[in-house]
């Protein structure tokens, strides 16, 4: 019995902390997908990052597993954390067919729902290293993440979790479409297969990389759709979360920036034409009008549900590895437009710590 009360007091103690404190950081990575053995061989570049950024709760990105999840905890070493991630995804032959997103946190989670494209009908825990095995007490509801399904589901719809913290805040961490074209991928490989059949190039392959094609432009307005959809949806409920009185985050890979003339401020799009396959910054003269993608748009604007929504990282500077991209932020965080000044300016960490991406923080003043 008194190591029950002890057991209590202790978790009253932590509790009255983290919920009067006056700071809490948040830091957001996209780890980089990675099989298991390679999750496990990366355990200095979490706990490098932990010790550089100094982080109270992490939204992950890539996840591929829990076990991932639960070794990136270890790793780390916090004296107490609790976790939870999305269990979405279908397991694939290939590692990028099975992406999750996970928070890992200082303060104590109080509950979970997993917003699935297709709820599979799991009950999953949130699991902490007092309870290794899964605190039973704070199960992870399913519930279907409502309106992405307009045309039809699609291999790229990952879910979010509405993870509420006992401080207050609750976090949707996201990780929406790329940007990745296979127009502009079949005409690379088939340009490199000819060259190793020692066959002649074909002059219309080249023209597709240099030029781009009408195919390629579908693609990338149907990338930008698929964005849309998830983070309209996700608004969905992260409005419903303000409205239940929390301070709200959302975070994660958005894989689309802020250059000028690609993202818009109306569902009334531009007509874009073919434009080069080079990862170059995006050719304004290519859409002229309104931008295609309104992913943003969104949720300033707003252009779905209720609430105007800030987004912290429209000035940010890269936070993707390659150079060969536009120097804009594909990771970001926003929050509602009445709760912005809780929230410090974020900033890019120092080092990608062994992912593709840079992590990026920011600061919420909680209360005095």
């Amino acid at each position: 019995m008194n190591c029950f009360r002890s057991l209590l007091l202790a978790w009253g103690t932590l509790l009255a902390t983290h919920t009067s404190a006056a700071d809490v950081k948040i830091v957001s990575w996209n780890i980089a997908a990675s099989p298991y053995e390679q999750v496990l061989a990366r355990a200095s570049d979490y706990k490098k990052m932990v010790g550089t950024l100094s982080p109270d709760v992490i939204v992950l990105i890539e996840l591929t597993g829990r076990p991932d999840i639960r070794a990136i905890a270890d790793a780390i070493g916090w004296q107490t954390y609790y976790a939870a991630m999305s269990d979405g995804q279908v397991q694939g032959d290939e590692i990028h067919m099975s992406l999750e997103v996970g928070v890992l946190s200082k303060i104590p989670i109080t509950s979970v729902i997993e917003f699935d494209p297709k709820p599979e009908g799991h009950t999953i825990p949130v699991f902490t290293n007092a309870s290794p095995d899964g605190d039973t007490s704070i199960p992870v509801k399913e519930m279907p993440l409502k309106g992405i399904d307009m045309m039809g589901l699609a291999a790229t719809d990952r879910g979010t979790l509405r993870v509420d913290l006992a401080n207050g805040l609750t976090v949707f961490p996201v990780h929406l479409k790329s940007n990745s074209n296979d127009a502009c991928f079949a005409a690379d490989d088939a340009i490199k297969a000819l060259k190793k059949l020692g066959l002649p190039p074909v002059p219309a392959l080249q023209t597709v990389l240099d030029n781009g094609s009408d195919v390629k432009a579908k693609a990338d307005k149907d990338n930008a759709f698929k964005r849309e959809r998830v983070i309209a949806a996700t608004k969905t409920v992260a409005d419903q979360a303000v409205a239940d009185g929390r301070t709200v985050l959302i975070a994660g890979d958005w894989n689309t920036s802020f250059e000028p003339g690609k993202f818009g401020q109306s569902f009334d799009d531009c007509s874009l034409a073919a434009f080069s396959c080079s990862k170059a910054p995006f050719p304004v003269s290519a859409c002229t009008g309104d931008g295609f993608d309104d992913t943003f748009a969104i949720m300033t604007v707003p252009l779905v549900g209720s609430q105007k929504w800030a987004m912290l990282t429209k000035d940010l500077g890269r936070t993707f590895k390659d150079t060969e991209f536009a120097d804009k932020a594909i990771d970001h965080m926003t929050v509602p437009a009445a709760q912005a000044a809780l929230f410090a300016a974020p900033k890019v960490g120092p080092d990608t710590f062994g992912s593709d991406h840079f992590p990026i923080f920011t600061v919420w003043t909680a209360g005095p």
